[in-house]
């Protein structure tokens, strides 16, 4: 009883103040990730531990919610395919953003619930129109009906019918309306035609007139009419049903919500730009003041969750950073699967949106954790120099944040040592800062706790110590226990392992390293010969990485002159070979454009003989063409841009896995260089070099860049084998055949 009073006392009390202003209101990249722990510029590859090229969102999950419960957000590796692990490096790792605000949301138990599909309809963030969530409302209010007392049968069906017909009279129902912010000046309009609601009369029960009331209330909400809204829900708030007085005082807080914002988003061209002056203050502090009051009489109750969540968007329209980021670092504290209205990475997005990405004054922040998260962003190499909060940070800035840090001064040490490794590059700076890794044996690392060790390894290896680093890498894979902590450590290994020259350590019988897109990655780059032939025969290992190892193996015999080495190793291809390793199988035959090659084992032999032989140089060229590389062994790094080894912390990109020239004997190979020795050879038959002249032409067909090599090469060294081929060899097919250089 003393709850209803004082729930009707508190809507009753703000209707003469809503009333005075009630009537000026008028209605709210494809992605592709290297294989690095280090990134000192933005990246939308995430990693599980705190850094400046995260996605701010991913940071956020990381510092402010329980491991254990952001453990189970991640991408979970055991879900990947065992087949398709050798080619899905897990860590860094892709996080889809795009459901945004109302996309799987958990069913809320208002008018703000789920459709029929399980899909959120919220409006609680503003994003749309509100006429999406009346027919997920109706579940709540018929549940509603089926449970009140003193409700008769024949009343229940007629207020059941009202709030069907309320449906089909919302103001563009089913509109998502997101471009204006949820704007009441383009929804009245609809109203034109929308048929006509009216409530029900000649009810006789209390209950059911109360339960009208609320309709009349709930019609009036989605025709954007907040004020009366609130009158209608104020008055259905003295019910004596619970639901009624719970529902009615959290709508009353959303209709004064809605009202408050109701002018304050751009209608046209400029999406949901906020415009603070046209938030409706009186409206706003109502809304505030309603659910402060329904968390207060209902802590617990079904539409906590959602009240909480908009006191936020309150903060936000009201552009109070203090209780933003406060909401913020409660919301994440308590976040659940179960309890939680919004899934874990919908509530960062909200972060970033509404808090991070908003113009925030860095001053104002006083959430140790929102601080270290804008922090971290501006110690990006990259970031916008436009967004005042983007700029980089200084050292001294940073230092003179300790007083913000007073509960947390391993956070604020950790973003020192964080600018000492990313900004100025200097290591022994930040390892006086980060702690020894954990030495007991039933020591685990929580996500901050890798975010530190991480940081540690990072300082040894640029302070020259990369023995060290690897210990520590190896020391701490056994203490990873949550979901992408174990890949992490050992990519980290892995790199480490390469940048020294000891990868053939990362398939030791006892290494760390078991991640199969790691092994398969420094097989096909950095292997030596030795390494491939042992694990092309390794049975401890799976059978798709034996044959990653022996197809790179014999390719590169095949092209880098190792024809031998290539002949013994066919011995090794089983008689039932996986698809990679057929073509090194097949008989000879006669191509499309009339040259015939014999089979990989005569095409080395004859080159064996004769590194000169000119079918030989054009049948190695013509397996390669019709045969292409796989993808890691075709981006070989000695054929790319030199960005790699870092030598200067300071003005190079870090390493990525497989960045080093391969430590397997010989060039990597191009066609081109096939061609060219053949169209030299003077002595070559007359088909051999003409054959070869017209694929060398028809590299560069038909866009004049060349698929082969020789990119170099000037447009009159073309023009030169075009006439050449036409001249020399003009009765032969492929002279007859080519018509264009290029």
């Amino acid at each position: 009883m003393l709850q209803r009073h004082f729930i009707a006392r508190l809507l009753t009390g703000l209707l003469p103040l809503l009333s005075a202003t009630a009537a000026h209101a008028s209605g709210d990249d494809g992605c592709f990730t290297t294989s690095t722990l280090r990134h000192p510029s933005y990246t939308c590859g995430g990693l599980p531990f705190l850094s400046p090229g995260n996605d701010t969102r991913i940071n956020a999950m990381l510092l402010m919610t329980d491991g254990k419960r952001l453990s189970q957000t991640f991408p979970d590796p055991q879900k990947i395919p065992v087949a398709d692990r050798p080619n899905q490096l897990v860590v860094p790792f892709l996080y889809d953003y795009s459901g945004w605000i109302d996309i799987g949301q958990k069913p809320a138990s208002a008018d703000d619930n789920a459709d029929a599909n399980g899909q959120s309809t919220s409006y609680a963030d503003g994003e749309g129109s509100i006429c999406r969530s009346i027919a997920a409302g109706d579940q709540a209010f018929n549940a509603a009906l089926g449970a009140a007392k003193g409700l008769p049968a024949d009343e229940a069906a007629r207020l059941r019918t009202a709030r069907a017909d309320m449906a089909k009279a919302c103001p563009a129902s089913g509109d998502n309306s997101a471009s204006n912010g949820g704007n009441a000046n383009s929804s009245p309009a609809a109203n034109n035609n929308a048929p006509v609601w009216r409530k029900p009369t000649g009810l006789k029960s209390p209950v059911g007139q109360q339960f009208a009331t609320y309709l009349e209330g709930a019609n009036a909400f989605y025709r954007y009419d907040f004020f009366a809204a609130t009158r209608s829900f104020a008055s259905a708030s003295h019910s004596t049903d619970p639901w009624l007085r719970e529902a009615s005082l959290y709508m009353a807080g959303r209709a004064q919500l809605n009202a408050a914002q109701a002018e304050a988003f751009a209608s046209e061209g400029d999406g949901n730009t906020l415009d603070r002056d046209k938030v409706r203050q009186v409206s706003l502090d109502a809304a505030q003041t309603v659910f402060r009051a329904y968390l207060k009489v209902y802590p617990q109750g079904r539409y906590a969750a959602s009240a909480q969540g908009l006191q936020r968007r309150v903060a936000w329209l009201g552009g109070d950073t203090l209780q933003q980021a406060d909401a913020y670092d409660r919301a994440f504290a308590r976040w659940t699967q179960d309890s939680s209205n919004v899934p874990l990475g919908q509530l960062a997005n909200e972060l970033d949106s509404k808090l991070l990405m908003s113009g925030t004054d860095v001053a104002t922040i006083q959430s140790p954790t929102v601080l270290a998260l804008v922090d971290l962003m501006r110690m990006r190499k990259d970031d916008n120099p436009d967004a005042s909060q983007n700029k980089t940070i200084k050292l001294d800035e940073l230092q003179a944040q300790k007083p913000v840090f007073a509960k947390a001064p391993a956070l604020h040490d950790y973003l020192l040592a964080s600018y000492h490794v990313y900004v100025d590059h200097k290591p022994d700076q930040a390892l006086a800062l980060l702690p020894a890794a954990p030495t007991h044996a039933d020591a685990t690392l929580n996500y901050f706790g890798l975010s530190q060790q991480a940081l540690r390894a990072f300082a040894l290896e640029d302070n020259g110590q990369a023995d060290q680093a690897r210990q520590l890498w190896s020391d701490l894979v056994p203490l990873a226990r949550l979901r992408l902590q174990r890949e992490a450590l050992e990519l980290g290994l892995a790199m480490n392992l390469e940048q020294a020259g000891l990868i053939d350590r990362a398939f030791a019988d006892d290494s760390p390293i078991q991640n199969a897109a790691i092994r398969a990655t420094l097989l096909e780059r950095s292997a030596n010969a030795n390494l491939l032939r042992a694990q092309a025969q390794n049975k401890m290992v799976s059978g798709t990485l034996r044959d990653i190892a022996l197809y790179t193996l014999l390719y590169k015999e095949f092209t880098r002159s190792h024809y031998a080495d290539f002949l013994a190793d066919l011995a090794l291809v089983p008689a039932t070979p996986a698809t990679t390793l057929k073509p090194f199988i097949l008989p000879g035959a006669r191509n499309g454009d009339g040259y015939t090659c014999p089979t990989t084992r005569d095409i080395a032999a004859m080159l064996q003989m004769n590194p000169n032989d000119a079918k030989g140089l054009n049948c190695l060229a013509d397996f390669v063409r019709n045969h292409p590389p796989a993808y890691a062994l075709g981006e070989d790094p000695a054929l790319l841009d030199p960005a790699f080894p870092r030598t200067d912390g300071a003005s190079a990109e870090p390493p990525t896995l497989g960045s080093l020239p391969s430590q397997f004997q010989g060039a990597p190979y191009q066609r081109i260089a096939s061609y060219q020795n053949v169209i030299a050879n003077a002595q070559a038959n007359a088909d051999d070099r003409a054959y070869a002249l017209y694929r060398a032409i028809n590299c560069f067909a038909p866009s004049g860049y060349s698929d082969c090599g020789g990119n170099k090469l000037p447009p009159a060294t073309r023009k030169h084998w075009f006439t050449t081929l036409k001249t020399a060899y003009p009765r032969s097919q492929w002279a007859q055949a080519q018509k264009y250089y290029w």
